[in-house]
């Protein structure tokens, strides 16, 4: 069997070509798991090996193998979302193409990358499309939020559950990209090659857990004052939020019993959580993150 053009998950890959090479594989899947650890990527790779022409699919030199390397690939539908939803108009334009046979290749892949972006009219459309599957045709709905994909959705499909990639493989994939990520990161990334990019960009801003409590020099009402102006873009300030929230899960998770001052630490956390749902209605971090990041060194009763 042709080796995958993609790091972990060989468990995954070798079922579901098993079941492609048996022609057993489910007309409907939908890969689950946390966001960022590849989901996609194993995705896309079946869709290239169901449109191949090759048996050792996908070989990479035949026309569906081209014509999806560039993009253009008429049997296959990238369904992205449209200002944050997939739409029911996108839903119809490929119920419409499935009225003819595939153009190119044997059968026809519809790749949802966001499942969960799929709007209420989206979904019921989706569904009776799953309820009755038109012949040669595969739908591949990848999702890193099972919660807000329909249960009806949910119900129609294999579902296929990812793992986080361990620090061995996140360690590969970083390295092949250049990216030399620190063992601090590594650990809060969680297995996922996103998060490690992402944490690894605002490292140098990322103050850790112990670094704000009471009585650490490390980060003083100057630093925490002066982060905060600093910090306006949310693609700098969400990685430092989602790095402390991190920490403090890990904090509160690391051993059989609560470690101490664990009310705090879970108090800490729900407020990264309420600043986050601030921000999205937007609030200023630069009035709101010093007072976060001293939270441990406000006096107790200002906490609750």
């Amino acid at each position: 069997m042709k080796e995958p053009a993609f790091t972990g998950h060989r468990e995954v890959f070798r079922s579901l070509e098993q079941w492609r090479r048996s022609g057993r594989l489910p007309h409907a899947l939908i890969f689950l798991g946390p966001d960022g650890i590849g989901k996609q990527l194993v995705a896309r790779h079946l869709a290239a090996a169901l449109l191949c022409e090759s048996q050792e699919a996908p070989c990479g030199d035949c026309r569906s193998c081209h014509l999806i390397q560039e993009g253009r690939h008429p049997d296959l539908w990238n369904l992205e979302p449209d200002n944050g939803r997939i739409k029911i108009d996108q839903i119809r334009e490929v119920k419409k193409a499935m009225a003819m046979p595939p153009l190119v290749s044997r059968v026809r892949v519809v790749l949802l990358a966001e499942a969960h972006a799929l709007n209420p009219a989206a979904a019921n459309a989706l569904l009776k499309t799953l309820e009755e599957p038109p012949p040669e045709t595969y739908f591949l709905l990848v999702s890193h939020a099972a919660g807000w994909v329909p249960r009806t959705i949910l119900s129609r499909c294999q579902k296929i559950r990812f793992s986080p990639l361990s620090q061995e493989e996140l360690t590969q994939i970083l390295g092949k990209q250049g990216k030399e990520i620190g063992p601090r990161i590594l650990r809060l990334a969680q297995g996922s090659v996103r998060w490690a990019l992402a944490l690894g960009e605002a490292q140098a801003d990322l103050p850790s857990l112990e670094s704000l409590w009471e009585g650490a020099e490390t980060l003083g009402i100057d630093e925490a004052y002066a982060l905060g102006q600093s910090i306006q873009e949310s693609e700098r300030l969400l990685p430092l939020l989602e790095g402390l929230l991190l920490e403090s899960h890990q904090y509160l998770t690391q051993g059989p019993s609560l470690p101490p001052r664990s009310f705090e630490v879970l108090t800490f956390a729900e407020r990264i959580l309420e600043f986050r749902r601030e921000l999205r209605q937007n609030a200023n971090p630069k009035l709101h993150l010093p007072r976060l990041l001293m939270f441990f060194k406000e006096p107790l009763e200002s906490r609750l």
